[in-house]
């Protein structure tokens, strides 16, 4: 399984010199099997260009079949879906999969209203030209897709709850733990353990800095060590530190990277817009 990195950045969008190397872009994970089924997570502005390069294959024919999942509908992990060109092209099949705990209103019903036309000439998810399917999933619950088994479990997000995400293909596993923050920094909830156990690939917020982060307690996000903790007791593989805070330039982030791998013994490194990385 390979993945690639669309998206890695939290709240908003970032441009300029200080931001090159890590991107700014909003979140977007795809995932790709050894036999080529696709998976993407979130629909951040990162999904925009993935839709540029599908084009050129299936997806341009419109012969292209992909599933999404979603962890909440916060406006970064949703920017991208007026913008994301497969959904114009009839033929396609995308199927959007996740859950808005927190409004009581349908997935279907939240993505709407994006598609309003306050919001968007395109006037609503009728409008899009490709065969778009969308399913509230309410975790806990398991998924099956084609090439993937995935596990679901709802997290703390502040006030809120996201959805975060255990996913195996090719024998391999990645867990995706964005957007939450625990009440006990050196105490994860059991759940979130078992989530994590055994991955082979950890990705998990870490918008705050350590240094920073007594400031911004309880806005639902984490500082990098949360992912240690996660990592370290679940005994995940590798941790890939993720949803930079939009604030957080090249060099910032590098400055975390190096203060983060000095006190464990997993693999860590920053998420970053680029390459393919074979989990």
């Amino acid at each position: 399984m390979k993945i690639r990195f669309w998206g890695v950045r939290g709240s908003f969008a970032m441009s300029g010199r200080d931001f090159l190397r890590y991107g700014g872009n909003t979140t977007s994970v795809e995932l790709l099997t050894d036999a080529g089924e696709r998976l993407l997570i979130d629909l951040g502005t990162g999904a925009t260009e993935l839709g540029k390069q599908l084009m050129a294959a299936e997806f341009g024919k419109g012969q292209g079949k992909l599933p999404i999942l979603l962890t909440h509908t916060h406006l970064d992990h949703i920017q991208g879906l007026p913008f994301f060109t497969p959904f114009f092209i009839k033929g396609n099949e995308i199927r959007i999969l996740g859950a808005d705990p927190n409004s009581g209103l349908s997935l279907e019903a939240t993505l709407q209203n994006q598609l309003a036309p306050h919001y968007s000439p395109l006037n609503g998810l009728e409008n899009l030209a490709a065969g778009v399917s969308i399913e509230t999933v309410r975790p806990p619950a398991k998924i099956s897709l084609p090439g993937f088994e995935v596990t679901t479990m709802a997290v703390p997000h502040g006030s809120m709850f996201t959805t975060a995400y255990r996913i195996t293909a090719d024998g391999k596993t990645v867990t995706y733990l964005s957007d939450v923050e625990y009440p006990d920094l050196d105490a994860p909830p059991a759940e979130v353990l078992a989530l994590a156990r055994g991955a082979d690939l950890l990705i998990h917020d870490a918008m705050h800095a350590d240094h920073d982060y007594d400031l911004r307690r309880g806005w639902g996000h984490s500082p990098a060590r949360a992912g240690v903790v996660v990592a370290e007791r679940a005994g995940a593989k590798k941790l890939a530190l993720f949803h930079h805070s939009p604030d957080a330039t090249d060099v910032m982030i590098d400055e975390v990277v190096e203060r983060t791998s000095a006190r464990t013994a997993v693999p860590v490194f920053a998420a970053a817009e680029g390459s393919y990385l074979d989990v």
